[in-house]
């Protein structure tokens, strides 16, 4: 087993005396979920206070009003849109989209070493189906997937073995919508494909290089003589 730890917070990487409880207060609805809000409402508050709530929540991008206006723009035109990796449903909720999630953290193995290097897991909420993104994309059938901060599949390097198989999935779609970070996901095998990469104002994740944070978009046709994915 070998998981991605990278996308996690360290003590070493921010104060973790620093209290979150202003932000709970201001940004968490009293159902649990995080409320939309423009990034200048988060911007209020420190990036240490930011970055430990995004640690204790746990989210890896947060809903800002911003983020949610453009994936809408992005899905638009498709019949069906799903969100993989959906994680607490923070995301998919606010898109009225199908969420899914392999449900990875709730494994005790996983579980227990999450926990062990300082790491929360994700509570999963009922309206966030049970199933892993190949799984969901073969049974849903969507023509445009989204994923935020989903980890891709290696048994070596960055990524994990229990990431996402993203050049089994692209076949099955025409879009494929990736919500991360230069520094985090460059190693995705299919950054090598030709794809657009969207910078957006108000996008917040949990690096701290937020010129890095980004939305890569595969608009994808499959060629099945040539077995392989080509660009629209």
């Amino acid at each position: 087993m070998r998981l991605d730890t990278t996308s996690g917070l360290s003590v070493s990487d921010a104060d973790m005396t620093v209290s979150t409880d202003d932000i709970r207060k201001a940004m968490v609805q009293p159902d649990g979920f995080i409320k939309v809000a423009p990034a200048e409402e988060w911007n209020r508050f420190s990036w240490d206070e930011i970055r430990k709530f995004m640690h204790e929540y746990p989210i890896y991008v947060l809903p800002t009003t911003e983020l949610i206006s453009e994936l809408k723009r992005l899905t638009e035109g498709y019949k069906k849109t799903i969100e993989i990796g959906a994680g607490s449903g923070n995301i998919g909720r606010n898109l009225g989209i199908r969420m899914t999630d392999s449900y990875l953290q709730q494994r005790k193995a996983i579980r227990d070493y999450y926990l062990l290097a300082g790491q929360p897991v994700i509570n999963y909420p009922a309206e966030v189906w049970k199933a892993d993104a190949l799984t969901a994309v073969n049974t849903l059938r969507p023509d445009c997937v989204i994923g935020c901060y989903v980890t891709h599949y290696s048994e070596r390097g960055a990524g994990s073995s229990w990431g996402v198989k993203f050049d089994k999935l692209l076949p099955s779609i025409k879009r494929l919508i990736l919500v991360g970070n230069d520094h985090i996901h460059a190693a995705n095998p299919i950054m090598d494909i030709p794809h657009q990469t969207l910078r957006v104002p108000g996008l917040i994740t949990r690096n701290a290089d937020r010129e890095a944070d980004a939305i890569y978009i595969w608009d994808l046709i499959y060629d099945k003589n040539q077995k392989g994915v080509k660009v629209e």
